[in-house]
């Protein structure tokens, strides 16, 4: 099972920004001891406040890339605009209205801080981060003949066989990078498992050799 933070629907107040008054979604986290509601969504109809805010706090705290309101808007409604942070409010700076989703919570993410890893949220061009490795389970074919410059290693949480890249082996050098199985990383809720609809590439081949016969 992984790791879902709990999410809602609340009213914000007493923050002196535009957002006052509107109804948005907030995210719940274990990463910073549930002490704070994190920007989730919003709705169509509070783009304009939420805009408004952003640009302010942006500006307040030094971080916007835009001088003027209309720059910012511009970008923001092209959607260009990048966070330059996360946007968090006090927990009695807003009114529950609706849990959309509880958290669930699993002993993956303890075991990753008990190994180090920091699970707070960063930007690309922050140092440290957590690089996903391939599981030689879900590789297909001799990875060695196929990928000469990979390097078997073990996840340092649940101990199973991956590959590491070179580039992987140069972030962990360079950005204090930590490394982690993709199984691990969904299971601490840091990935989403997606899967594309239809059949896999093996099943595939299957079909295809099946229609040449």
């Amino acid at each position: 099972m992984e790791y879902k933070p709990k999410v809602i629907t609340g009213k914000v107040t007493g923050t002196g920004w535009p957002i006052d008054g509107h109804v948005l979604w907030f995210s719940q986290w274990d990463y910073d001891n549930r002490e704070s509601w994190h920007l989730y969504g919003w709705e169509d109809s509070e783009d304009e406040a939420v805009m408004q805010t952003v640009f302010q706090t942006e500006t307040e705290a030094g971080l916007c890339l835009f001088d003027t309101l209309e720059k910012f808007a511009e970008n923001w409604k092209a959607k260009k605009w990048e966070p330059q942070g996360s946007f968090c409010l006090p927990l009695d700076k807003v009114e529950v209205l609706e849990v959309k989703q509880e958290e669930s919570t699993n002993n993956t993410r303890e075991q990753l801080r008990a190994h180090g890893f920091d699970l707070t949220p960063r930007k690309q061009t922050d140092r440290g981060g957590i690089i996903c490795l391939p599981l030689d389970k879900n590789l297909n074919g001799d990875v060695q003949a196929k990928h000469p410059d990979w390097e078997p290693v073990e996840c340092p949480t649940c101990g199973r066989k991956c590959w590491k890249h070179p580039e992987a082996g140069r972030l962990a050098k360079e950005q204090g990078a930590k490394m982690l199985c993709t199984e691990c990383a969904i299971k601490a809720g840091l990935l989403s498992p997606f899967r594309k609809e239809g059949p896999n590439r093996a099943q595939r081949r299957r079909a295809k050799r099946e229609r040449r016969k």
